[in-house]
């Protein structure tokens, strides 16, 4: 089995947690060094949950319906998962073409957990998959599956914040101007 590189994976939920922040209420007044305040809107440490795969060759479009509309709902729809989002790979890569590994997976979810005890929360979810009603897909490469949990260490940088951070270390003679 092969293995995203943590950079590659750390880079996509960067990206995906500060275009979040916007929408799912949060702010980020003061970014602190190495802040271990990961926290989600609701007021409890937050994980995103990511889970890489492939559709099954030429099921393309049944396994994009059955995540959207059958899969992801089911695994947001109560307990600490409160949202999900999907994503493609694209074709163009920072730094000369990516991570060998990620490229062998088409497509990403990222799922939002905010709990006090992450093992809970994955045991809770990994039952209710087993119910009937999460109909497993044939459209879904199952042999590609990999998955990753990531806890957050703090809130998301917006653009806002990034000039502001920037400006203060420019002050401080820590980044040349």
């Amino acid at each position: 089995m092969r293995f995203i590189s943590i950079a590659s994976a750390l880079a996509v939920c960067a990206i995906a947690l500060a275009g979040c922040a916007s929408t799912a209420g949060w702010s980020s007044p003061a970014v602190a060094t190495s802040s271990k305040a990961g926290w989600g809107p609701r007021g409890k440490p937050l994980y995103i949950f990511m889970v890489y795969s492939n559709a099954t060759p030429g099921q393309e479009d049944e396994f994009n319906r059955w995540y959207d509309r059958v899969h992801a709902p089911i695994v947001i729809e109560g307990g600490e998962f409160v949202w999900a989002q999907r994503f493609e790979l694209s074709p163009s890569q920072f730094a000369g073409g990516g991570t060998p590994a990620l490229k062998t997976r088409q497509f990403l979810v990222m799922f939002a957990i905010e709990t006090n005890d992450v093992d809970a929360s994955l045991k809770e979810v990994n039952d209710r998959l087993r119910l009937p009603r999460n109909t497993k897909s044939t459209a879904l490469d199952y042999k590609s599956l990999q998955s990753v949990s990531w806890k957050a260490l703090g809130p998301p940088i917006t653009q806002k914040d990034a000039i502001r951070l920037l400006a203060e270390e420019t002050a401080a003679g820590n980044v040349p101007k």
